[in-house]
Parts: C-alpha cells; sequence; structure tokens
C-alpha cells in the first residue's frame, strides 16, 4: 500500500507544478526595468540549478535514495525555462519564432532539452538566442548528469536483482 501512496505523492507534485506553470499570472507589464527583469530570470535560474545539484548529490552520495528528486529536478528546471521563453515571447514579441502559447514554450523547451529542434518554434531574436544558449548549458551539464546518474542507478538494480535470481536458482 505505501508504494501506491507513493506514487500517487509523486504524480500529485507532478500534476502541482504543471498547473502552477499554467495559471501564474504573467502580466504584460512593461514598466520593470530590463535590469530587474534579468535579474529575475538570473536568480530563476539560479535557484533551478541549485535544486538540480541538490537533488544530484543527494543521488550521488546515497545509492539507496530513489531518483524521485531527480526527476522533480529536471520537471522544474523544463518549466522555469518554458515560463521564461513565454513571458519573453509576452514581453518582447517577436525574440521567439511561432511562440503564442504556455504550450508552446513548453514544446520549445522540450524540444531544445531533448535536441530535436523541429523549427517551427525556434529563437529569432538575441536575448532569445542568449536564453537558448543558457538553457543548451544547463541541458548539457544538469540533464546529462541527471541522465547518467538514473542510468546507473537502474543498471545497479538490474545487477542486484540478476545476482538474486541466480542466488535463488542455485538454492
Amino acid at each position: 500500500m505505501s508504494t501506491l501512496v507513493d506514487w500517487l505523492h509523486r504524480t500529485a507534485v507532478l500534476v502541482l507544478l504543471v498547473m502552477v506553470y499554467f495559471i501564474v499570472p504573467t502580466s504584460a507589464d512593461t514598466r520593470a526595468s530590463v535590469l530587474g527583469r534579468v535579474v529575475v530570470v538570473v536568480l530563476l535560474l539560479t535557484v533551478t540549478a541549485w535544486v538540480v545539484v541538490r537533488q544530484l548529490r543527494l543521488a550521488v552520495l546515497d545509492s539507496d535514495r530513489r531518483i524521485d528528486g531527480l526527476v522533480l529536478a529536471v520537471v522544474v528546471m523544463t518549466l522555469s525555462f518554458a515560463m521564461v521563453y513565454y513571458v519573453l515571447e509576452l514581453r518582447h514579441h517577436g525574440e521567439v519564432d511561432g511562440l503564442e502559447t504556455r504550450v508552446d514554450a513548453l514544446y520549445f523547451t522540450v524540444s531544445t532539452i531533448l535536441t530535436v529542434g523541429y523549427g517551427d518554434i525556434h529563437a529569432e531574436g538575441q536575448a532569445a538566442r542568449t536564453l537558448v544558449l543558457v538553457q543548451m548549458v544547463f541541458d548539457v551539464v544538469f540533464v546529462a548528469t541527471t541522465a547518467a546518474v538514473v542510468s546507473s542507478r537502474v543498471r545497479d538494480v538490474a545487477t542486484t536483482r540478476a545476482a538474486a535470481r541466480r542466488r535463488a536458482n542455485h538454492e
């Protein structure tokens, strides 16, 4: 029963994060200074990096630890970049060509993470291209490291289970 409760908890957290992404207000108030906006974006990305690094450290230092935190950290990173792209396009229309909705921003972010790049939504302005470069660095450093940790963890669990089956078959 605990496993079901754990899965329901994880699912609820992920659903809540996605809901927050879709309902957080994003007024097109242009009175905020450029410096203020840059500070907010840098702060958001710094907090996101901190969350991912913290989860990576916990996963690496404690091999018995579940990977839930890593998955959650990647979701937070993805939603953070999507929100920044969306707000950038709201405030400076034309920076990201083809991006009109939050779903578009999420689609663009995920296609950038996965390096698919269909080209239907693409960075047009210098600010958007700079943000895409920052996201690419995040992806290489954090998503690739997370994938390596998850892959290693899955391999360790599979090896342990295979060894246990071999021992059970020999007894």
